[in-house]
């Protein structure tokens, strides 16, 4: 009977402090958020969290609720997460490595289901007539062409005047992807598309990049 009793009193207490520690881990890391504070790992987040909380870092880790916030903080900072290497042997890191690639899988499918609904709303075949597989096919391809290359910003760049893919982190002999006969078609349908959010945003970074680093 009494033991059942000190097991009621120790749920109880834990239930207590989460009720107190939750809002107080929710603010910092919403502090931190504010701050674009980056942490490469978990336990640092953690020492950090130390500090600010008084709460043990060790107390942070092992609790399976504190725990998930701390990760679902470290995934949404893709940035510090991606900067970590694939063989790293921090399970958290992975784990926060996982959701953030989850993240951006199931964001990514998103934008390719809207932009292919916009197409279909936004095309009309010539004369009314049904679009042919190949038609169907090619389109599918350039909507995933265009969330790559949204993607892949940093470094590949369409340039729409010249009708060329070029990767900008090559040394200059080895920069060109595809030249008109490869891309101009892609190049066309994107233009003829524009109005599409995802692709007016795709031309837009294409000039931006074309007048940073200078048409060819």
């Amino acid at each position: 009977m009494s033991s059942n009793r000190g097991a009621a009193n120790i749920l109880r207490f834990n239930e207590e402090r989460s009720a107190k520690v939750l809002p107080l881990l929710e603010h910092e890391l919403k502090s931190c958020r504010k701050r674009k504070l980056e942490f490469k790992t978990v336990g640092l987040l953690a020492t950090y969290l130390q500090d600010q909380t008084k709460i043990h870092r060790t107390t942070l880790i092992r609790n399976p609720t504190y725990r998930s916030l701390l990760l679902a903080f470290m995934a949404g900072q893709p940035g510090a997460v991606s900067r970590a290497p694939d063989t790293t042997e921090d399970p958290a890191l992975l784990q926060a490595k996982l959701a953030a690639a989850k993240l951006d899988a199931s964001t990514l499918r998103e934008q390719l289901r809207a932009l292919k609904a916009q197409v279909k709303h936004s095309s009309t075949p010539a004369a009314g007539a049904a679009p042919s597989e190949s038609d169907v096919a090619f389109t599918d391809l350039a909507m995933v062409m265009a969330a790559v290359l949204s993607r892949l910003q940093d470094f590949l760049y369409l340039d729409f005047n010249k009708r060329e893919m070029l990767d900008l982190s090559a040394r200059p002999s080895e920069r060109l992807i595809a030249g008109p006969g490869r891309i101009a078609r892609f190049c066309v349908w994107v233009e003829q598309n524009h109005m599409l959010p995802q692709l007016q945003q795709l031309m837009k970074l294409s000039t931006e990049k074309g007048k940073s680093h200078g048409q060819r």
